[in-house]
């Protein structure tokens, strides 16, 4: 009889191990507010326009928005996906106004959110030529 009780003791404890460093792993692998969840690169500009390449890494495929602001504030994109390795070209309009914002905020947790500033200044070059 002892041996059973002993059988039982050492198998509930073995159980509650493994599930509480299943339970551990599991908390290690969500998100902290200052892990980098997304990254925002300046690819160039054309006659109109302004090129920005965004990739944000979602491995549990959680709701994310983008918003993109401009110098004052007034939205100029905004979109919702879920997909767990993002990777898109904005090519958004030139204006007067020297910045962009880019706002990449997380659903499930509300408290990650990554903001990106980007002063734009655009510089046109002439060359002349003597012929």
């Amino acid at each position: 009889m002892k041996k059973h009780v002993m059988s039982a003791i050492s198998k509930l404890t073995l159980g509650v191990l493994l599930f509480m460093s299943v339970a551990a792993g599991t908390q290690a692998a969500t998100v902290n507010p200052g892990d980098k969840i997304a990254e925002v690169k300046y690819i160039g500009t054309s006659d109109d326009a302004v090129l920005f390449n965004v990739s944000v890494d979602n491995p549990t495929g959680s709701k994310f928005s983008i918003i993109v602001l401009d110098g004052e504030g007034d939205q100029i994109f905004q979109e919702i996906y879920s997909d767990k390795k993002f990777d898109k070209k904005f090519r958004l309009p030139k204006s007067e106004k020297n910045k962009l914002t880019f706002v990449i905020r997380n659903f499930k947790t509300a408290d990650v959110r990554q903001t990106f500033e980007i002063n734009t200044k655009y510089i046109e070059d002439v060359v002349v030529t003597k012929l």
